[in-house]
């Protein structure tokens, strides 16, 4: 029985060799595309969870405070007073810009992206393999540090870095202790160098607030098997107050949950976007849908072309069960064929993950096995739905009906009219998600972000060089300079923040020391006040718009940033207001101190003439060379600075754009079966209509009107849908692109424009045919 059903399978499939191939095809393309998003959504619900221990590191913040970022004191106190904590562990981290290390006796240096600051708890914590170390702990003494492997074998080739003594930043030197295996790829933090925070000097974060500074740090977690989150902030909730460290409501983020957090806090850690990824799911599951529902159409379609055949079978004593059996060996046989193709096709995309969505996926993996169950789960729930549906359709018709074929004549198929125009409804709203996706990235990359991009180069400098007024001063007689300015920090690198000592109503300010020239080289306007002079070094400072009004104030008479330095800075200006993170967040109150001119600099901000900007950077690279010969010259311009903060939802949306694609590629297979199958049945009415008159155009309009008024009813329903799909993933922008109403009508002419193309190609093939050959045998 299975062999002559799958004879019988086999031979249905070839006798619709086209329709087969379009319907086999679309249903490989729709799996491999599901493959592909289930790897990714898998991927990056993986982050953090490479560490041994992750399910019970948990990092402490305040949530009424809101922040992330603590008092370094609360680490012995959780360390000691709390049982339920295995081990606490500070972890400052530092990322976003580059940095300079090296080894003067050896003469070797690198540059580095990823610092962390913390002590030997870190290692009882995220358990990182130790490679090598002169201790049974990493870090052996206040003035150590500890660094990867692959750092290492940057510095050091295949000697041993053991007891080498590595400058940092200019700033320090530290004797590398410990040498560790680089941290897992797939999480939140990444780092090359771990300093010890035993030292204070080595703290990488403090803040100011009325004179008192003190260190600032992450605060990490690994609790006891067995200890309730939910208890131990209770406890904490009652306790922490009592020792004064300023944390006012705490509160537990697992490690896991880190990446994919909609936590609304400034923080350093790698962040994905849980909305786009629950975006891409649904359009997964979409895709899911759309293939199987011109997998179905065209089982139905089959049938009701066989309907004789059917009762053949009836009458000869088939039953039920013989049908569903043979219905499921065809529909198996199918879906297998798919599913090979649809490997393959995984197998050949999958080196363009990474373009496609910003990470190496890979197909073979342990977390592929994990997800054998899901799509294992999806092709059997495909399957039996794809199996049983056909024969729950027949089972409308009488025996006579079927030895009459009149199923196939009987009027218009609703079912099938229905499906298509859900197809149609998922297509439009696709079309409308990926317009509103490239709308608001077009927005945030052409918003105004208070000072000019264009022609402006960023160049990192070594902290405390002696000779970095020298490189300004050779830059500056460069012809094509136009101006130039050093900072310690800019849009975009923050080094500093200070509280604004008002009490109550404190607030923090990013703070950028400037030099001379900064309005002008950076571009930015000033609108209250006055420029720095040479008479405010190290006493006076601008604010920006939204910084003055929060402090309050109506004018600038007499008004005082009270911070940093005794006596605090005058404000003699406003400018306009400075955006220097991503827009996901709103602009933050800055100040712009007038440095002191003492060489504290660790950028050089560059505005160029147009021009050949490759020979202008070549010769501004020998400049550095003369200067500061023993260090290497990294540059980046601020347009392609703050373009790159977008570049993960920049793929992203291509990929949505991509998917979306193939989710209508597969609505336009599902219309050109339908209308296959139209032209099909009505080829003899088609070929009468000619006989009695009717012009091609006539014809085509008679197949197509039908596709318009569906597509009109998908237009209706999908334009809500896609609204308020976009206006929940537009929550993510604190500063965001308008839901206009010409995106929907352009995705539904899109849509409509796509469908009618494709029913046009095959109504004309069908209308210009010769009516004598579909009349010949009647």
């Amino acid at each position: 029985m299975i062999l002559f059903n799958l004879k019988l399978a086999i031979r249905n499939l070839l006798k619709n060799k086209f329709y087969s191939i379009l319907i086999i095809g679309g249903f490989s393309i729709g799996f491999a595309a599901c493959i592909l998003i289930g790897l990714f959504y898998n991927s990056e619900h993986q982050v953090n969870k490479g560490f041994t221990q992750y399910k019970r590191i948990f990092r402490l913040y305040d949530k009424a405070g809101k922040s992330f970022n603590l008092d370094y004191d609360l680490y012995p106190v959780l360390a000691e007073n709390y049982p339920e904590i295995e081990a606490a562990c500070p972890m400052s981290y530092l990322s976003g810009m580059e940095f300079s290390v090296k080894d003067e006796q050896l003469h070797t240096d690198a540059r580095i992206r990823n610092i962390v600051g913390t002590n030997n708890n870190f290692f009882k914590v995220f358990s990182p393999k130790v490679i090598a170390g002169v201790s049974e702990k990493p870090f052996v003494g206040k003035e150590s540090v500890v660094i990867t492997e692959s750092l290492a074998k940057r510095l050091y080739g295949d000697k041993n870095p053991l007891g080498q003594v590595l400058n940092i930043f200019n700033m320090f030197d530290a004797t590398i202790t410990a040498v560790i295996q680089d941290l897992p790829e797939n999480s939140t933090f990444k780092t090359e160098l771990l300093l010890n925070n035993d030292n204070e000097d080595f703290r990488l974060f403090k803040a100011c607030n009325n004179g008192i500074c003190k260190s600032l740090t992450n605060h990490f977690l690994l609790l006891r098997n067995g200890v309730d989150p939910g208890q131990l902030v209770g406890r904490l909730s009652k306790t922490i107050g009592s020792y004064g460290l300023g944390v006012k409501e705490p509160a537990l983020q697992k490690l896991s949950g880190i990446y994919l957090s909609s936590l609304p806090l400034e923080d350093m850690h790698a962040k994905g976007n849980s909305r786009m990824l629950d975006l891409f799911l649904f359009i997964a599951v979409l895709i899911l849908i759309l293939s199987s529902i011109n997998y179905l159409n065209y089982l139905i379609s089959v049938q009701y072309s066989k309907l004789k055949e059917t009762g053949i079978h009836k009458t000869n004593g088939a039953g039920w069960r013989q049908l569903i059996s043979c219905s499921l060996t065809e529909v198996t046989l199918g879906i297998l064929f798919s599913v090979i193709f649809a490997i393959l096709l995984t197998v050949f995309l999958q080196p363009y993950s990474e373009a496609l969505f910003g990470k190496n996926l890979q197909f073979l993996s342990e977390n592929t096995v994990k997800l054998l169950p899901v799509f294992s789960g999806i092709l059997l729930l495909v399957i039996l739905v794809n199996s049983v549906a056909p024969v729950i359709l027949l089972s409308r018709f009488k025996i006579t009906d079927f030895l009459s074929g009149f199923g196939k004549r009987k009027g218009k198929q609703f079912s099938k009219q229905a499906l298509l125009t859900f197809q149609l409804t998922a297509s439009i709203a696709l079309i409308a998600v990926a317009l509103v996706i490239f709308k608001q990235l077009n927005f945030i990359k052409h918003y105004d972000l208070g000072f000019n991009q264009e022609m402006l180069v960023r160049i990192d400098l070594p902290f405390n060089n002696p000779n970095l007024k020298s490189l300004k001063q050779e830059t500056d007689k460069l012809s094509f300079v136009k101006s130039s300015t050093l900072s310690f920090g800019c849009p975009g690198m923050i080094n500093n923040s200070m509280g604004s000592n008002t009490g109550k109503n404190s607030f923090d300010l990013d703070c950028i020391y400037v030099g001379d020239d900064y309005l002008k080289t950076m571009g930015i306007d000033l609108v209250k006040g006055r420029k720095l002079m040479e008479s405010d070094r190290g006493k006076a400072c601008l604010l920006n718009e939204e910084a003055f009004k929060r402090f309050g104030w109506e004018n600038l008479e007499g008004k005082k940033f009270n911070n940093g330095r005794e006596g605090g800075y005058r404000v003699v200006g406003i400018v306009k207001n400075i955006y220097v993170r991503p827009l996901y967040q709103k602009v933050t109150p800055m100040a712009l101190i007038f440095n002191t001119g003492k060489g504290e600099y660790n950028v050089l901000s560059v505005r160029l003439i147009p021009g050949n900007v490759g020979q202008e950077m070549k010769q501004i690279r020998q400049i550095w060379k003369k200067v500061i010969p023993d260090e290497t010259m990294n540059f980046t311009f601020y347009d392609e600075q703050f373009q790159a903060m977008y570049s993960k939802e920049t793929k992203l949306a291509k990929s949505i754009a991509f998917f979306s694609v193939i989710a209508i590629v597969l609505t336009c297979m599902g219309i050109l079966a339908q209308i296959y199958l139209t032209t099909v049945n009505r080829v003899k009415e088609i070929g009468i209509r000619k006989v009695n008159g009717a012009k091609v155009s006539e014809i085509i309009t008679m197949l197509n009107k039908d596709f318009v008024k569906w597509v009109a009813i998908a237009f209706v329903v999908a334009c809500p849908v896609a609204w308020y799909a976009m206006h929940k993933w537009l929550e993510n922008f604190a500063y965001k692109t308008t839901l206009s109403w010409w995106v929907f009508v352009l995705a539904g002419v899109i849509a409509l424009g796509i469908a009618l193309l494709t029913v046009s190609l095959r109504s004309y093939k069908a209308a210009v045919k010769n009516p004598v050959e579909s009349l010949r045998y009647e």
